[in-house]
């Protein structure tokens, strides 16, 4: 009905959510528009965001260690670990987050909230 009133098509979306209907918006305007489509393709894609990170509660602890500024010995100290485990947890941790380092790693937490 809508196509035969002139239409190109129908943005359909699986709820009543204004943020599925937005993601749905950006995806069509993106789909007809082959110079945003050449732009996005040439862009690389982010790592998931942090919000349905799943990191366990020692990786966290590893993790507000760190941005506290302290070394992995210390944060071992505080947590009554090996320094080799700290250096495990915070392997793992970089891995969730597609953090390159420390320093990358601290500040997509403090971007996401997981530490203030």
């Amino acid at each position: 009905m809508v196509v035969a009133a002139g239409a190109r098509g129908v943005i359909r979306t699986p709820s009543n959510n204004s943020d599925d209907l937005l993601v749905a918006l950006a995806q069509a305007i993106m789909f007809a528009s082959p110079t945003l489509r050449r732009v996005t393709e040439t862009v690389p894609r982010q790592r998931s965001t942090l919000q349905g990170m799943k990191l366990t509660e020692r990786e966290l602890q590893v993790l507000r260690g760190m941005s506290e500024g302290k070394s992995n010995a210390e944060i071992g100290r505080d947590l009554f670990v090996s320094e080799d485990t700290v250096k495990t947890h915070a392997r793992r941790m970089f891995r969730k987050l597609g953090a390159r380092d420390r320093a990358h790693a601290v500040a997509e937490a403090f971007r996401s909230g997981l530490v203030c």
